[in-house]
């Protein structure tokens, strides 16, 4: 049997860091209405629910200057939704008692939400990964407008080599027993024009990725809120809610070189 680790009384700071940003905390639970109750959203739509359970999934977020909690109420072929929002700097803690002015509704919230975290133990092994190697890359640059100019140059007196002053239309005749010319000085012939230099190839360093392997050690955790809120209208409660949350995430303690 897995052996856990369980660290209580984590309160109101766990709950605040997790309604940082965007993030959101979702529940699983029961609605129990035991008096008619009338919920008005954002849109001004009117939601009114007849006395009964009603399964119901409830979520605590923030958007932007707002915190919101939201309800999905499982009530017929379509869940109701109804939203209720507040300023962002109103906390919900351990303990929360949110007013009807505070959430703009004709009653109060009042409940609590208690957190716990369990880990399991540490486990070893080894996982797939990726890191970044560095790579030589070498390229010849572009030829400029002289380099061109002077290989045509020597294109055309490679050409030029070959042809004589001949009428035209005429090929130039080929020796059958070609015998070097008894001639001192230089073989007669148009002369080359200057040879290009030589291009410097450039070359700049990329990181490529690489697949490999590394050892790990790692455990488990979870974090359960239990959420037990009650709608009070003076001195009635016209009903309330119970529900769960639980998240479970991968917690790395130590990640070896990736090779």
């Amino acid at each position: 049997m897995m052996k856990k680790r369980i660290i209580k009384g984590i309160g109101a700071a766990a709950v605040l860091a997790a309604l940082v940003g965007c993030n959101e905390i979702n529940f699983s639970g029961l609605l129990n209405i035991s008096e008619p109750i009338t919920f008005a959203n954002q849109s001004r739509a009117v939601v009114t629910l007849a006395p009964g359970q009603y399964n119901t999934k409830a979520t605590i977020g923030q958007s932007g200057s707002q915190k919101q909690i939201t309800l999905e109420i499982n009530n017929g072929n379509q869940p109701t939704k109804v939203q209720i929002s507040f300023d962002k700097n109103i906390s919900i803690g351990e303990n929360f008692d949110l007013t009807a002015a505070q959430i703009g509704q004709n009653f109060d919230v009042k409940g609590t939400m208690k957190t716990s975290v369990t880990n399991s133990p540490d486990q070893s092994g080894w996982e797939s990964c990726t890191y970044q190697r560095p790579q030589t890359v070498c390229r010849g640059p572009e030829k400029s407008a002289q380099d061109k100019a002077d290989e045509a140059s020597l294109d055309s007196n490679a050409a030029a080599l070959t042809q004589t002053d001949l009428p035209a239309g005429r090929a130039v005749p080929e020796a059958s027993n070609p015998v070097m010319a008894d001639r001192p000085g230089p073989h007669p012939g148009p002369m080359p024009g200057p040879v290009p230099p030589p291009h410097t190839p450039t070359c700049s360093t990329i990181w490529v990725t690489q697949y490999g392997n590394q050892n790990v050690t790692y455990h488990y955790q979870t974090t359960t809120r239990d959420l037990n809120a009650s709608f009070v209208q003076g001195a009635k409660t016209l009903g309330t809610y119970t529900g769960q949350s639980s998240d479970t995430q991968k917690i790395y303690t130590f990640q070896g070189q990736c090779y």
